[in-house]
């Protein structure tokens, strides 16, 4: 059951985003984020498009149909699926709220990246060192705070409470498969 391992170690990691998240819409909320604060946010946005997304396709092409086909409860693995339809609007919202909306598409229709980063409204915004004697002056974020902030707020909420039922109701219907399948040692006796 290797796999669910993996799908556990992935769950583990998106909760250390989820806690850097949090704390950087805090920030931006009670106007204390730095700027270094865009950065961070699209690394958020990074690992949405590089590791949750494909996560979820993952779940939905092989994990989902079998565990459907194991525990018969369709309402319970239904709502698995809207789940994740609520989380891609709320993903959407989040990375449109920093204006960057097309850049994933950009990418995937070949765009030189050079020229996909001249083109964002990020290009011009300078990344300052941690831990300088002075403060940097404060400039207004290039974003849609409320939407930014809606929207943050909701993949935290949705995501943990979809972490948790994959990691204990899913997880066991899944374990279920495990105790059914006969073990290779039980064929090589016959």
């Amino acid at each position: 059951m290797c796999w669910l391992d993996g799908f556990h170690d992935e769950h583990a990691a998106l909760e250390h985003m989820l806690i850097k998240l949090e704390g950087n819409l805090k920030d931006i909320e009670q106007d204390t984020a730095g700027v270094n604060i865009i950065w961070e946010l699209k690394e958020t946005v990074d690992i949405i498009n590089m590791v949750i997304i494909p996560h979820f396709k993952k779940e939905e092409e092989d994990i989902y149909p079998e565990a459907l086909r194991l525990c018969g409860d369709k309402s319970f693995m239904m709502g698995l699926y809207k789940e994740h339809e609520l989380l891609y609007s709320a993903f959407a919202g989040f990375i449109a709220s920093l204006g960057e909306k097309n850049l994933a598409l950009q990418i995937q229709s070949g765009d030189k990246l050079g020229r996909i980063i001249a083109k964002s409204k990020f290009s011009r915004v300078d990344e300052m060192p941690k831990n300088l004697e002075r403060p940097p002056e404060k400039k207004p974020l290039p974003i849609d705070k409320e939407t930014l902030l809606k929207s943050g707020y909701k993949i935290i909420q949705l995501l943990r409470q979809h972490i948790q039922k994959e990691e204990t109701q899913l997880c066991e219907i899944m374990r279920k498969k495990v105790k059914l399948t006969p073990s290779t040692d039980f064929f090589e006796k016959t």
